[in-house]
């Protein structure tokens, strides 16, 4: 028996997080003939011995195990947890956080560059040493995104740092440690700093600049310790300087543009200009992370060179990712390289178009020198990237024009995913290789759109943290990765922006607070705000974090009540604008809406809301609040059946998405005869060819419904359909992501005309939670998995599929497979201290933790 991935609110090892509250996780793994936890002691120790003793605790709870102590900053702590088995064995691991500046005041004050405030600066500080330290901390915060420099090497492994969060409410900061790259004698300090989101372009249309604020800004404290005792060695203040970085220009969308030239100036002692005193005006303040690093999760090299018709020279990665691309050059003084990121080729040539206005480019100019290039401040979604040769001049040069001992071969280049800090914990694998790629396309969907907000794509002029798509995908999500910290800080943003919304939930988090057509209250979006943190809750299983979101839930429900309240009449979604079936196809009227009545979908999230916050405050023992909302959501549903069921209880939404929420959300009237609705969702798929039209809504929850309502065949028939519209019919054009509308790209490889056509849009990657939950059969019967229903749905066209689900009450695994006898044969695992209800047609068996195989014939 072993005890594996200890974490600290959610987060394996953390150096600098927000640690109140205090919450611990961790996992058995091996246990053998041990089936459940007896007991478990926890221990946290400082160096100044043991502050926490648990003792033999049988309540302790593996999943969120709560410790009220007092911490102090910048301190690092030990923990131990030993576990003790039913049968008597133990285990024993270790593991260790270590605190921010928690509530301790600031001694290094805010600056920014002397000069003009469109420059992108580097911040400089020489710090001397008398000894080389122990140990080294440095606490900082730059705005809009910085990296930071010791010694002409980069600080820590993440990038685009502070990251994007809602700046006018926290400011978040980091915390590196820093001991390896200082030395005894003088250490060069840089803070490189660039727009980011803070300051630069955001949003369609063109955008906005100075969202936030119109200059560059960082703070920091440098600690080390000597001789076993820590003192300050540095801040940031007016002695400080600054000039121009080598970053001459980035943002977001537009990319960025390097001088090489520029670097030799940084290693000059004269032209540094004075720094002065001075913060952020509109932004909150400064506070310890929530936001999981971004770092480099995956590199790509390119599986082609193609030299298009046009004369153009791209590189093909064979992956739609998020990122960017690193080379190694050695050019002429002055020349340079241009990189322009795409999606897809069209006519054997690069395309550019469907990003709108966002340029997506990486300049690099050469200083002459062999370098290794990459951008700093800005990320690229892309498959295919045009390589470009510069002369002096800026000018393009022809790929005839360009010398032979100037041309960097393909392998030079490498491709580089980016994202939150967070790994996989779910995988499928079937018989067909279409739907294995379908899976893959939903996963690469999240990997690349999870860059520390759930962005609605990682390309174009938006990347946007969208409420609605996140609310449709966070199943799927919670299935995909393990997901509780990122979603916490998401969560957090929510609720600030809630707190002067009258507890309305914006449909982009964090608000752009600019041009947004309905810019909060819209459903499904605004029903993010109690839809993630009950999935999450769900999955994992963490009453400290349900606690933490509960009051946001609770203020959007609220503020449905008041609006619809103050309208009259029974307790009914009755006005407003909501994106509702967003995108669906069964509209005969041209636009994105679909046909369903939206007031109707309102209503049914309403009620799918209060319900969700009966359940957290039941689970919470807020036994009033339980009660109230309990009541509402009886009400709802009882207003629901009178207003959109007829007399014999069927929806008069007679849409497959009307028909799908009626099922899923469980809305049917007791005067309805069993099994009715789901037959008529059956015959409008049947209707239709046999094919969906479904949109954001009706999309996520279609598959589901059919199988709750007795028709997983016709499920099983809409995931495998390869024409238009259907989940395999971009895989067919050749998808590594899933994307904006079903035909994007039309059958002839062209493009849609449509004016959003993004090909990494991850919403109708929702699929996956069907393929993990009913396809495969594990779905969680109480929060984290400790009990979980499998009951999975074999289709003889698949052949076989096998998944693995690493939840936190640990590994599940659940697959079929048809023999040559038509028999089907079943293999379950049970992680150790969880039981699951195993269910094959009307038969169910009880399982504890262990190993299966059932044969079925």
């Amino acid at each position: 028996m072993k005890l594996t991935e200890l974490r600290v609110n959610q987060v394996t090892e953390p150096m600098g997080f927000q640690m109140s509250p205090l919450s611990f996780y961790w996992k058995v793994e091996e246990a053998g003939q041990a089936k459940r936890q007896r007991s478990a002691r926890i221990e946290i120790m400082s160096e100044e011995g043991r502050i926490f003793d648990s003792g033999e605790d049988e309540k302790a709870d593996s999943l969120d195990y709560r410790v009220n102590i007092k911490l102090c900053p910048r301190t690092r702590y030990t923990w131990r947890v030993t576990v003790t088995a039913d049968n008597g064995e133990r285990a024993l691991a270790e593991s260790w956080f270590e605190t921010g500046k928690m509530e301790e005041s600031w001694i290094g004050k805010w600056i920014t560059p002397n000069l003009d405030a469109s420059v992108q600066p580097v911040l400089l500080k020489r710090v001397t040493l008398k000894q080389l330290p122990e140990r080294a901390r440095l606490y900082i915060c730059g705005l809009g995104v910085y990296e930071c420099y010791i010694n002409g090497k980069k600080a820590g492994k993440e990038y685009l740092a502070p990251g994007y969060h809602s700046y006018d409410f926290h400011l978040q900061t980091q915390t590196y440690d820093v001991t390896e790259y200082l030395k005894a004698g003088e250490n060069i300090l840089q803070i490189w700093l660039g727009d980011g989101w803070f300051r630069g372009r955001l949003g369609f249309d063109g955008g906005y600049t100075n969202l936030y604020g119109d200059r560059c800004y960082a703070v920091c404290e440098l600690y080390v310790q000597e001789d076993k005792k820590w003192r300050m060695a540095a801040a940031t203040d007016e002695s400080w300087q600054c000039r121009p970085s080598p970053v001459v220009f980035s943002n977001i969308y537009d990319g960025e543009i390097y001088d090489a030239r520029l670097e030799e100036c940084l290693k000059r002692a004269e032209g540094w200009e004075k720094v002065r005193l001075e913060g952020p005006e509109r932004c909150g303040a400064l506070g310890d992370r929530y936001s999981l690093p971004v770092v480099k999760k995956e590199e790509f090299a390119p599986v082609e060179c193609i030299h298009t018709p046009k004369d153009e020279l791209v590189l093909d990665f064979g992956q739609n990712l998020t990122g960017w691309v690193e080379f190694d050059c050695h050019l002429p003084k002055g020349m340079g390289v241009r990189l322009t990121a795409s999606e897809i080729m069209q006519d054997g040539c690069f395309y550019h178009e469907n990003l709108r206005t966002a340029k997506t480019e990486f300049t690099y100019l050469s200083n002459g020198e062999l370098s290794h290039a990459r951008p700093h401040f800005t990320f690229y979604g892309f498959r295919y990237v045009k390589v470009e040769y510069l002369n002096e001049e800026g000018e393009i040069l022809p790929n005839t024009g360009v010398q032979e001992a100037w041309r960097m071969a393909p392998k030079n280049f490498r491709a580089f995913h980016l994202r939150s800090d967070f790994d996989e914990t779910g995988r499928i694998v079937t018989g067909s290789q279409k739907v294995n790629q379908l899976f893959s396309n939903a996963m690469w969907g999240q990997k690349d759109n999870f860059l520390d907000v759930p962005t609605d794509c990682p390309q174009r002029d938006e990347r946007l943290g969208w409420t609605g798509d996140a609310q449709v995908f966070s199943e799927t999500a919670c299935y995909n990765m393990y997901m509780p910290a990122f979603y916490r800080k998401y969560l957090w943003d929510m609720r600030a922006e809630q707190s002067i919304l009258g507890g309305s939930v914006p449909n982009v988090v964090p608000r752009l607070k600019k041009g947004m057509v309905a810019e909060h209250g819209s459903c499904p979006w605004a029903d993010a705000g109690v839809v993630i943190p009950w999935n999450v809750y769900l999955h994992y299983g963490s009453k400290t974090l349900l606690e933490e979101c509960y009051p946001g839930m609770k203020a959007w429900v609220d503020c449905e009540i008041k609006k619809e309240e103050a309208l009259g009449g029974a307790h009914l979604i009755k006005d407003g604008f909501h994106f509702a079936d967003w995108l669906a196809l069964d509209n005969p009227q041209p636009g994105p809406f679909g046909a369903t009545d939206p007031l109707y979908i309102a209503s049914a999230y309403y009620y799918r809301c209060a319900l969700s916050v009966s359940r957290a405050a039941e689970a919470l023992d807020y036994t009033e609040d339980a009660g109230q909302y309990g009541k509402l959501a009886e009400e709802i549903l009882e207003a629901i059946g009178e207003k959109y069921f007829d007399k014999d209880g069927l929806c008069v939404c007679r849409t497959q998405t009307g028909s799908a929420l009626a099922i899923a959300f469980e809305l049917i009237p007791e005067r309805a005869r069993k099994g009715a609705e789901a037959e008529a969702l059956r015959k409008r798929v049947e209707e239709n060819n046999g094919h969906l039209n479904t949109g954001f809504v009706g999309t996520t929850i279609l598959c589901p419904a059919l199988t709750m309502g007795g028709y997983p065949e016709t499920a099983t028939d809409l995931l495998l359909n390869e024409d238009f519209p259907g989940w395999l019919y971009c895989v067919n054009l050749g998808a590594t992501t899933i994307w904006e509308r079903w035909d994007s790209v039309l059958a002839d490889g062209h493009i849609s005309e449509e004016g959003m056509n993004s090909l990494n849009h991850y919403s109708y990657g929702s699929i996956a939670a069907w393929m993990y939950g009913d396809m495969c059969g594990i779905r969680p019967l109480e929060p984290g998995f400790r009990r979980a229903c499998l009951a999975p749905h074999p289709d003889r066209r698949l052949g076989f599929a096998e998944c693995e689900l690493n939840t936190s009450a640990g590994k599940y695994k659940s697959s079929w497979k048809y023999n040559e006898d038509n028999t089907i044969t079943y293999e379950i695992e049970i992680p150790f201290g969880a039981e699951a209800e195993f269910i094959l047609g009307s038969e169910s068996k009880t399982l504890t933790a262990g190993f299966y195989t059932f044969v079925q014939k």
